[in-house]
């Protein structure tokens, strides 16, 4: 795994770590704790919704680290967001076909996705989702981007040992 990499996720990125790793959580708290895993305000307010274990550590891990990403008060990424939102919000033209943008999912506007490629434009993070729209928009916006598959991959999750093999120092 790259040691200098800030991965930004988004919400169904950690879900899916969480059910497929339950036990492997420690490797995602590193990273956190780290300041190597950021996540957007609206990713954050979707993960504590829930009343699962994950929603519990999401919202531990907010107050040992800067985990969260706050938009309000940062111009850039206000900026940011609203152009990736005008630009991508309805429909994603790649090459000469139109796909679905970021309001077509079941979140609709609420959704967080423009954000998650708002950090990762402006902040230079790589973005993690399996999300098409997503996944299209750094294309187009030319911004590292990987599934949340090959986080897991890259995180050692993957390994028959099921030991991380993140080294990013002590952590909690």
């Amino acid at each position: 795994m790259d040691q200098g990499a800030i991965y930004v996720c988004d919400a169904d990125c950690l879900i899916n770590i969480s059910r497929h790793f339950p036990n492997e959580m420690r490797a995602i708290r590193r990273l956190a704790v780290n300041g190597h895993l950021k996540i957007p305000e609206g990713v954050f307010r979707e993960l504590i919704r829930g009343t699962d274990i994950l929603a519990r550590q999401i919202q531990r891990w907010k107050t040992k680290s800067d985990l969260v990403i706050t938009l309000a008060g940062d111009v850039e990424l206000e900026t940011a967001l609203t152009e990736i939102e005008s630009a991508y919000g309805e429909t994603i033209e790649v090459g000469n076909r139109k796909c679905s943008g970021f309001w077509r999912s079941r979140a609709g506007r609420t959704a967080a996705d423009g954000q998650v490629v708002a950090a990762g434009k402006v902040r230079g993070y790589t973005v993690v989702s399996n999300d098409q729209a997503i996944l299209l928009a750094c294309m187009v916006e030319d911004i590292a981007s990987i599934t949340w598959t090959e986080f897991a991959r890259r995180l050692g999750l993957n390994a028959s040992d099921r030991q991380s093999t993140l080294q990013f120092g002590p952590g909690p």
